[in-house]
């Protein structure tokens, strides 16, 4: 539950920039409906049945063999979803078991291998807590896994999605390098916790041009002629 919302907490406040900036354009997005589902099933589907339950995400993704989630796999199967087709919306899923994802984007982190999230533009993002879970401090857990949340969020509202000096391919993606940025890439649990740490004074998530950048994501959805 406090790993619920330390990941809702993070959402919410990426949703709430987005609409104060747009607000600051004159622009009035609609309030988006954040729905924390927890681990739900549909009685009416079979058990076993393709999207029956949150556990058929996991029974489609994961490699029996390591304990891993494939993590493309995971978001694959939220793109084939049904409920994505009659209305696209964002999700954002957490797991207890460690990622996978494509080789450019897993870390070496002494004697395992894996990514932290799993990310698709404009559509999701899975988040692994199997690593955080190592952090024996209550504080710096909740305020790294809710980082890592805003930061994976910020890549499906891809505010990286720019070029200039200001952002470099980091473990397959473009990440910021601003100071003080959310959008700074942490590849291990280490690393997310120094930077949560130096960012622990900064008054916004994100620095100006990632906020620009998830600006004109959310204008560019909100007038779409879909």
């Amino acid at each position: 539950m406090a790993e619920a919302r330390a990941v809702l907490s993070g959402v919410s406040d990426a949703v709430e920039l987005g609409l104060a900036l747009s607000a600051k354009l004159g622009v009035g997005l609609v309030r988006p409906e954040i729905r924390p589902f927890g681990t739900w099933r549909i009685p009416s589907i079979k058990k076993g049945s393709p999207y029956w339950s949150t556990l058929w995400y996991v029974h489609e993704s994961l490699d029996r063999m390591s304990g891993y989630i494939d993590g493309r796999k995971f978001l694959d199967t939220i793109r084939q979803e049904p409920w994505q087709e009659a209305g696209a919306h964002y999700d954002i899923a957490i797991v207890h078991h460690n990622l996978t994802d494509d080789s450019d984007k897993m870390v070496q982190d002494g004697d395992i291998q894996y990514s932290l999230s799993s990310t698709s533009e404009d559509l999701a993002a899975v988040i692994s807590t199997k690593q955080i879970r190592t952090v024996n401090d209550d504080r710096q857990r909740r305020e790294a896994l809710t980082r890592l949340a805003v930061h994976s969020f910020g890549h499906v509202l891809q505010t990286t999605n720019r070029s200039g000096p200001t952002v470099r391919l980091a473990y397959g993606e473009k990440h910021c390098t601003n100071a003080g940025c959310v959008m700074r890439h942490a590849a291990t649990t280490a690393e997310l916790l120094a930077l949560s740490s130096d960012e622990a004074d900064s008054e916004e998530w994100f620095c100006n041009e990632c906020s620009e950048a998830m600006l004109r994501h959310l204008l560019r959805n909100h007038f779409s002629v879909n």
